[in-house]
C-alpha cells in the first residue's frame, strides 16, 4: 500500500514543485470535498514526479501531477467550525476553510491550523472522544 505517497490535479504542479525547492517545509492540508472537516496534515517529501507512480493513480478521473511523496503529521477529523476563526491573508482573507485544491495558506493561519489539529489530537488521547 502506497500510504505516503500523493498526486494533486496538474495545475497544482508547478506550484507544488516551486514551494519544494524553495521553502523549508511544505505542508500540506487534507480536506475531503464537501465533508466540512479537515482530515489531517503531511509535510511535502518530494516535489511532484519524484515518486514512482502508484497503482491506484490510474484510477484517478483527473489529470494529475506526477506523484510524490509526503510523511503524515496528523490523521484526525477536525470539523470547519472549530477553526473558521481563522483567516486566510492568501486568499482575500477568507477562513480557512474556504479554498481549493492547492491553496496556499499564509505561515500565521497555517501555523494556527496545525496546532488547532494537534489540540485535537491531543484531547482525544487523554478523553477517548473522536468528536469535535
Amino acid at each position: 500500500m502506497t500510504l505516503n505517497i500523493w498526486a494533486t490535479q496538474q495545475k497544482n504542479a508547478e506550484i507544488f514543485d516551486k514551494a519544494f525547492k524553495e521553502a523549508r517545509d511544505v505542508i500540506l492540508f487534507f480536506s475531503i470535498n464537501k465533508s466540512g472537516k479537515f482530515q489531517g496534515y503531511a509535510r511535502m517529501e518530494g516535489a511532484p514526479g519524484s515518486a514512482p507512480i502508484p497503482s491506484w493513480a490510474k484510477n484517478l478521473l483527473w489529470e494529475s501531477s506526477g506523484p510524490f511523496r509526503i510523511r503524515w503529521i496528523s490523521i484526525t477529523d477536525i470539523s470547519f467550525h472549530r477553526v473558521a476563526h481563522l483567516k486566510n491573508r492568501l486568499n482575500e482573507g477568507q477562513p480557512v476553510l474556504i479554498g481549493r485544491d492547492g491553496q496556499e495558506i499564509d505561515p500565521d493561519c497555517g501555523f494556527a491550523l496545525c496546532k488547532t489539529i494537534d489540540e485535537t489530537v491531543a484531547f482525544r488521547k487523554i478523553h477517548g472522544s473522536s468528536q469535535d
